[in-house]
């Protein structure tokens, strides 16, 4: 089912077909200022966003997201309880795309058009006539998911937070650090996964607090001659919130964050609460470290 449309242009909303999905499109601004952080160079693109919650069940968030020539964030987005590999989906966003370009062709068009009244009566016409078009046929589409690695697999980072406090942050690709430019020291990688862990923390908070769901995955596209793609994933463990980014093969890589988490969950250390104690969670860099290990 197709729940929502919705133009990001920055950090504002330009228009939302739905406003029951307004705080859940409000995600994006979240991870926009995230991506900003960790990749000043703006070579990564947005793709999805995946997120479960009780009352909504499993949503996805499909994005096309543009960098305008004036290096601004432009996203394009569609919500619904699309099936994995759903390639309708992307049929539906992509003239979504067109369409509203074919009316206001540039990104400064969009943004003045935004302000005007007729701006959400042309946009609504728009998107009623695409859920009409497209709703049948992504119910009754076909999926096949061919779940053949592709993509050479590596995780790039993983940790443990509680109450958006790190805990655990482990860096396993320093190449991430080339997007800041900073040396690879010990003292900066050590700042870097901290920061990381900590922004995380913030976006899984936001989502909880604003959209009432959880987020479950990111993905994100690479511009910058990488055809691999990276995918954020979120987990959680008695209370506890694990964190995990690698590039490859998502099917692959969905497979070592459920090992992974399956054997943190063993762990005594998570079945008491945070104190703000990290001594009795200190065994559990090295234990995580080992277990990347067997596929990095």
């Amino acid at each position: 089912m197709i729940s929502g449309f919705t133009i990001i242009l920055e950090d504002k909303i330009l228009y939302c077909s739905n406003d029951q999905k307004y705080n859940a499109f409000e995600i994006i601004l979240f991870v926009e200022k995230f991506l900003r952080s960790i990749n000043p160079k703006n070579t990564w693109r947005l793709k999805k966003i995946c997120l479960k919650g009780q009352e909504i069940g499993r949503e996805r968030i499909i994005v096309h997201h543009i960098v305008t020539p004036a290096n601004q964030n432009l996203f394009f987005c569609i919500i619904g309880d699309f099936t994995v590999g759903s390639q309708e989906s992307y049929k539906l966003l992509n003239e979504f795309v067109d369409k509203v370009n074919f009316q206001y062709s540039t990104p400064d068009e969009l943004k003045f058009a935004s302000e005007e009244p007729v701006f959400y009566n042309v946009l609504n016409l728009i998107t009623a006539y695409l859920k009409s078009k497209y709703s049948t046929t992504i119910e009754e589409e076909i999926i096949d998911n061919d779940k053949g690695y592709f993509f050479e697999t590596r995780v790039l980072y993983a940790g443990i937070s509680a109450q958006g406090l790190p805990i655990i942050s482990q860096l396993y690709d320093v190449s991430l650090l080339k997007n800041l430019e900073k040396e690879r020291t010990k003292e900066n990688i050590e700042l870097f996964s901290s920061d990381l862990s900590a922004k995380l923390a913030t976006i899984s908070m936001n989502t909880q607090i604003r959209a009432n769901t959880k987020i479950k995955e990111i993905h994100i596209g690479d511009t910058n001659g990488n055809s691999s793609e990276r995918v954020i994933l979120f987990g959680e463990i008695n209370g506890y919130s694990l964190d995990f980014i690698a590039s490859g093969d998502f099917y692959k890589n969905k497979e070592i964050f459920k090992y992974l988490k399956s054997k943190l969950s063993l762990e005594n250390t998570f079945t008491t609460e945070f104190s703000g104690d990290l001594r009795p969670f200190q065994h559990l860099g090295p234990y995580m470290s080992n277990i990347i290990k067997e596929f990095n």
